[in-house]
């Protein structure tokens, strides 16, 4: 099946004389675990728009987009939790066959069925931010998956998009005080609506503020804003008494002081996710607990903006709105 899709030929820049384009995508056969899914909304943030600025390879044009919510079409096997017509929210890798198309190629085994009650938009929006923001807060942080069973401050850097809003409601239900930081421009209101137990400016003094305020220490940090080197001015006083993770888009050449901390890649892990069965059911599971939060009220909804249509003018409009807006960082194209 062919599948109209957004992509671009080569890597670029906004400043650039270079645009989305509208290509016709040969769509790969449906093996016995695959689904067509007909694309009804996805998510994008800073992850999409690095990548386009960075990506390369031989697969070509570059369809981005790693997941978000339709309606399947077409089944390579029947499966008893799913069937056509269902209304599904699902993460994938990135790749020549990503979600910026009117169909996906998917895995059954990782994709979910949404109740009815949980709206389209707001669950395209959680799709793969609250699958990174579970890998970072319980797999690479150490802590345990469970409500209230965790205990300590969390410190996180430049919290302004999805990814960081996941983290603070993860973060919250596990147990954890949160403390997050923003730039002059960014929205202190949306912030501690997500959660965050305080909302500080971010400064050279974070360490004396944030004891100023009656936190005795900071157990975690996660600093989510890697590309400025001047981030990582605030980390040194928070080396002898916390946990230090350094979340990274993408994997671009290692600047020589983050080998100090500990490193994550947004990028390599939704490869390696899905490279494997052990992978692939491990985000089902993620995606069932992100429903089952939701149904239990337990989770706030991280859509900031939306936008309709699927279109090459749409999608530059997007990337350009993430970039140049820190409150927008994260939005919801509607297909």
């Amino acid at each position: 099946m062919i599948s109209d899709a957004i992509g671009f030929e080569k890597k670029f820049r906004l400043k650039e004389d270079q645009k989305f384009e509208q290509y016709k995508v040969m769509l790969p056969k449906l093996r016995e675990h695959d689904l067509m899914i007909k694309i009804s909304a996805i998510s994008i943030s800073t992850l999409d728009t690095q990548i386009r600025q960075t990506i390369k390879g031989p697969k070509k044009p570059y369809v981005l987009g790693f997941g978000g919510v339709g309606i399947i079409t077409r089944m390579g096997s029947s499966d008893s939790r799913l069937n056509v017509g269902d209304r599904v929210l699902f993460v994938n890798k990135v790749g020549k066959y990503g979600s910026y198309s009117n169909f996906q190629i998917v895995d059954r085994r990782s994709v979910v069925k949404l109740p009815t009650d949980f709206p389209t938009d707001e669950a395209a929006a959680f799709s793969y931010s609250f699958f990174l923001a579970f890998e970072v807060v319980f797999k690479q942080l150490g802590l345990a998956p469970k409500p209230k069973k965790n205990s300590g401050t969390l410190l996180i850097l430049n919290t302004s998009d999805g990814l960081g809003a996941s983290i603070i409601q993860l973060a919250k239900w596990a147990g954890l005080n949160v403390v997050a930081t923003i730039n002059k421009n960014n929205s202190e209101i949306w912030i501690k609506n997500m959660g965050a137990d305080l909302v500080l400016s971010q400064s050279n003094h974070l360490a004396r503020d944030i004891k100023n305020t009656g936190f005795s220490s900071v157990d975690y940090v996660i600093n989510l804003d890697t590309e400025k080197e001047k981030s990582f001015e605030h980390l040194a006083d928070f080396e002898e008494t916390a946990t230090i993770l350094l979340l990274h888009f993408i994997n671009k050449k290692k600047k020589a002081n983050v080998s100090d901390y500990q490193n994550f890649y947004c990028e390599d892990f939704l490869e390696e996710s899905f490279a494997s069965e052990e992978g692939i059911n491990y985000s089902r599971k993620i995606m069932e607990l992100l429903i089952y939060l939701w149904e239990k009220k337990q989770l706030k909804s991280i859509l900031t903006a939306q936008l309709n249509g699927f279109s090459a003018k749409n999608f530059y409009g997007a990337h350009k709105l993430i970039e140049n807006n820190p409150n927008f960082r994260h939005l919801v194209l509607i297909n």
